[in-house]
């Protein structure tokens, strides 16, 4: 008998406990959305963290460095924006015109709080034109040590 309620309430512990880590789960989940759609339901984003894809509007940067302040619109379709704020360290490869993932929350005045921002790099690979030189240096010199020299 004494065996039987220790492994009743083991499980009911394991039970408890899986209970707990799938909430956490599910509370901690973040979902990504597109401009229009937070832009026809703002209110509905203003309790929740969220993630938007979007590009950065072109001449919409504003960087104050003494503040760590970043500020600047998202659009999906030019004619559309929503008006970030993000303060914290601008990103190195932050660009306009460029994809952006603004993870936060709608404040009540429209704009965007972002806590993170994920930047998207460009696929296009370009060597620039010191590091181009080199390789083709050591390429040169490689092909001198093993390329066959005729016998005396």
């Amino acid at each position: 008998m004494q065996r039987r309620i220790q492994i009743i309430v083991g499980g009911i512990a394991v039970l408890l406990l899986l209970g707990f880590i799938a909430w956490q789960g599910v509370d901690q989940t973040v979902s990504f959305y597109s401009p229009g759609e937070v832009l026809a339901q703002p209110d509905h984003f203003r309790s929740k963290t969220i993630r938007i894809m979007a590009l950065v509007e072109p001449n919409s940067t504003r960087w104050d460095p003494q503040a760590v302040r970043l500020n600047f619109k998202i659009t999906e379709d030019s004619r559309s924006f929503i008006p970030v704020e993000f303060r914290g360290v601008r990103p190195d490869m932050y660009r306009e015109g460029k994809g952006i993932v603004v993870e936060g929350r709608m404040a009540p005045d429209g704009t965007f709080q972002a806590s993170n921002l994920l930047v998207k790099h460009s696929e296009d690979y370009k060597v620039d034109p010191a590091t181009a030189k080199k390789i083709q240096e050591k390429e040169a010199a490689y092909k001198a040590l093993f390329e066959k020299k005729p016998a005396p």
